[in-house]
């Protein structure tokens, strides 16, 4: 898990200054919680250990953090995380003052939802190897969790943690790879979409293809990259279409 930080904090650094920084700050979060689990927790998994179910939905908050990450209300959107925690880690502090499991299909629900939609969000860009990743490595915790008679080996068991230390470099690999006879406002489109997922991808597409339209660039931005759709387009009409560009994003990326 130590060397699992080492590309987490990369991706701190490569996003310092841009509203995604909260949701990295969370997913710091989350990663030293199952550290903590990791480290403290039996051998004996008799019983169902509350603090892996904590961990489990931090995981969920910062899926959802990234979708409050546009400035100004990127710091208020914190508030709607916490929110989020405190109703999904109520079973947690109701095992430990009732002596009860109260993680019934409601709450079971909600929490594989959320940490659905975190994953999702970035399925259709570049880490979709490390989405579906994620996606796999949820649903045996959620089984450890709820129904471990269906996890008869010690080794399955230990392979399902062992997928978690190998998310952050598989993240980081799947971004390597770049295509780098791309033109500079499809470099900087591609980078977007793959930090930001899908949510913030199309309403940034959707402002953009608005705002050529209304110049008369025959131009759209697709999900690959921009798509000429008429004439040939002057260098100087280039030069402002990207211009164009980076303002749609000036609300995520770090203020000059």
């Amino acid at each position: 898990m130590i060397f699992g930080m080492i590309p987490l904090l990369s991706a701190i650094r490569a996003n310092r200054g841009s509203s995604l920084m909260h949701a990295l700050i969370w997913a710091s979060i989350a990663w030293l919680a199952w550290t903590l689990v990791f480290a403290l927790e039996s051998a004996d998994r008799a019983t169902v250990n509350p603090w892996r179910y904590a961990a489990l939905c931090l995981v969920g908050g910062a899926g959802v953090a990234v979708l409050g990450a546009r400035r100004p209300h990127v710091g208020a959107w914190n508030f709607v995380v916490i929110g989020l925690l405190a109703v999904m880690v109520l079973p947690v502090a109701e095992r430990m003052l009732l002596d009860t499991d109260s993680t019934d299909g409601v709450r079971l629900y909600f929490l594989i939802g959320t940490l659905a939609v975190g994953a999702l969000n970035y399925l259709p860009t570049r880490l979709a190897l490390a989405s579906l990743w994620m996606l796999l490595w949820c649903a045996g915790e959620l089984l450890l969790l709820h129904a471990p008679d269906r996890l008869p080996s010690w080794l399955e068991t230990t392979a399902i943690d062992a997928m978690l230390p190998v998310l952050p470099w598989l993240i980081w690999m799947c971004l390597m790879r770049r295509k780098d006879s791309a033109s500079s406002a499809d470099r900087l489109w591609r980078d977007f979409r793959d930090r930001f997922g899908l949510v913030w991808s199309q309403r940034v597409r959707e402002q953009f293809n608005h705002a050529a339209e209304h110049a008369g660039w025959p131009i759209t931005l697709g999900w690959s990259g921009l798509n000429e759709t008429g004439d040939a387009i002057e260098a100087s009409d280039r030069a402002k279409i990207e211009a164009t560009l980076r303002a749609t994003m000036q609300r995520f990326l770090p203020t000059v």
